[in-house]
């Protein structure tokens, strides 16, 4: 116990005065999302593992105590990385202060009208094919995930349709459109999360849509780090043990949500037991399992960066590469949960691990660290100088993938970002020359002659 409190101290401490040098920022900004989820999975389990015996399905919670500290050093330089690029960026002075970026008000109102309509509309037919190629069986069923993920094999471009809708909306929020219309983006939101949470229970979607407009409203209220009192961290820590609890209830919802009920109410008198549950199986566990799982029975730096080349294959879709290689969560899945691979299903991936498998133990997670810290503190200040820009319009979308950035390997982060940006570029190329097109129209129409001409010539 004590090793693991003397690991965590740093972690705590770096994540603190990242959070001190983020202090004017939204809590809900990349920068703040991407430091406190980072030192939430750092100690999350080390902790509460040494309180309570965990219980889980994944073969790290039966690993001795020395893997616990390997995963820990692994988060700790991962840390270090990605606080160092945070508060150095902060603290350092810039010579010249940055200018604002200005543009046309009516050209960015009517690019945003195109670009979100153009995902909301897209995103919305691409999601109807998926549905009807997978069924509705499938979707609704709570008790099989990895049934609804394996029939999903093949169908990643129309799954995306759903992703696509959210950016759209999201995109619609973020601009300056008129009231009604944000009205109508902001009913199809509320459709997609009453969707995704009430009927096929897919929380990603929910996520995505809630830090959005949750990140846009603070922003809007210039609501900042340095005002968050502790009643709001304890309100989040209740909702935190409210999604767990969700969690939880859903692992044993086989039958109607009273059977459910009546099975958690058998369960409680067995606190100890039911703690362990709620530990081994949370959200925050399974990358810090993981890690322990990779340092146990594969070595560090044997990939040799094949992970992050993938990246570039996986972009294929299974229809036109059948053969493409696996990636390395499917891998590692396939390698120690066989039999829940071969039902579809897979195992929460880790940004360290795979840091870890690829470059080596401690540099590994340190370098991807740094990365990681570049590239959320570049997002963030691209939409400040720009606030009209593209970097702005994505942001809000972004968040949820920063915060799952931890379960997710660099291969399927590479695709969801490349299947979003496909589609919004093409819109953008077509607001493009809408607007360039009507322009030339306008130009023309005020260079046309004026009153009667005489011999060719306007008078």
């Amino acid at each position: 116990m004590t090793e693991r409190i003397v690991l965590a101290i740093p972690v705590l401490a770096a994540t603190a005065l990242a959070l001190w040098t983020a202090r004017q920022r939204s809590p809900l900004s990349p920068t703040v999302i991407a430091v406190g989820i980072t030192a939430v999975i750092a100690v999350f389990f080390p902790l509460t593992s040494a309180l309570v015996r965990p219980m889980s399905w994944r073969h790290g919670v039966h690993l001795p105590d020395e893997y616990v500290l390997d995963a820990q050093w692994q988060y700790l330089a991962f840390t270090l990385g990605l606080c160092a690029v945070v508060a150095r960026i902060r603290l350092v002075r810039r010579a010249r202060p940055p200018v604002e970026r200005r543009r046309d008000p009516a050209a960015v109102r009517s690019r945003d009208q195109i670009v979100a309509l153009g995902l909301v509309v897209g995103g919305a037919l691409l999601y109807a094919v998926y549905v009807a190629k997978v069924g509705l069986g499938p979707l609704l069923d709570r008790s099989n995930f990895a049934e609804k993920y394996r029939v999903s094999s093949g169908l990643g471009t129309f799954y995306a349709g759903l992703n696509l809708m959210i950016l759209g909306c999201l995109w619609a929020e973020a601009s300056a459109l008129p009231r009604r219309q944000v009205r109508l983006f902001r009913a199809v939101a509320a459709g997609i999360f009453i969707w995704s949470f009430a009927f096929i229970a897919v929380r990603t979607y929910a996520v995505a849509l809630l830090f959005g407009y949750l990140y846009l409203f603070t922003k809007r209220r210039g609501f900042t780090v340095a005002k968050v009192r502790p009643s709001l961290v304890l309100a989040l820590f209740l909702a935190f043990v409210g999604v767990e609890a969700y969690s939880l209830l859903r692992s044993v919802w086989s039958g109607s949500m009273s059977d459910a009920v009546v099975t958690l109410q058998d369960e409680l008198p067995e606190f100890e037991r039911t703690a362990g549950q709620v530990v081994g199986g949370s959200e925050f566990t399974h990358p810090f399992l993981t890690m322990m799982e990779l340092a146990r029975y594969e070595l560090p730096g044997e990939l040799a960066g094949e992970s992050y080349a993938g990246a570039i294959a996986g972009l294929a879709p299974t229809w036109l590469v059948p053969d493409r290689p696996d990636s390395v969560a499917q891998r590692f899945a396939r390698s120690h949960y066989p039999d829940l691979a071969e039902r579809g299903g897979g195992t929460a991936f880790t940004l360290v691990g795979e840091a870890w498998w690829n470059v080596g133990s401690i540099t590994g997670p340190l370098l991807i660290g740094l990365l990681v810290g570049w590239l959320v503190m570049w997002l963030e200040r691209s939409a400040r100088l720009d606030p009209a820009g593209i970097p702005s319009r994505v942001l809000p979308y972004t968040l949820h993938m920063i915060l799952l950035a931890h379960r997710i390997s660099a291969p399927a982060q590479a695709k969801q970002v490349f299947i979003l940006a496909l589609p919004t570029t093409v819109l953008l190329v077509g607001a493009a020359l809408v607007q360039g097109a009507a322009s030339r129209r306008a130009r023309g129409a005020a260079a046309a002659p004026v009153g009667p001409a005489l011999n060719g010539e306007a008078l």
